[in-house]
């Protein structure tokens, strides 16, 4: 009796893990799909200094000649920072952005 408990919990583990195990997985075949509902894209900084931005009220930046990955829903507006301040709109976040690279130089 107690071999067919342990076989039987084995059994139980092991597609209760195979089931976990499937829900984390997903193949994409179409690169405008957004990922677990963000859009994410690079930004690299193709200048020669840092620029300095504003998501969601939060600071941030992109050191000269580095690159960023952005990972961010739909409509979230990434903006300009002026002095301590967010101040004008640079881009809204679009799903055609998904699994691309922007030269900072084209998004200004």
């Amino acid at each position: 009796m107690k071999k067919l408990i342990k076989i039987s919990a084995f059994a139980t583990l092991a597609f209760v893990g195979a089931l976990g195990i499937q829900s984390f997985t997903s193949a994409t075949s179409d690169s405008t799909e957004k990922v677990l509902g963000n859009i994410e894209f690079k930004v690299i900084n193709d200048t020669s200094s840092e620029y300095k931005y504003c998501v969601n009220g939060g600071h941030n930046y992109i050191s000269a000649g580095a690159s960023k990955g952005f990972s961010y829903s739909e409509g979230t507006e990434i903006k300009h920072l002026e002095g301590s301040n967010c101040g004008n709109t640079w881009f809204k976040v679009t799903s055609s952005m998904h699994g691309k690279s922007f030269k900072l130089s084209e998004l200004k």
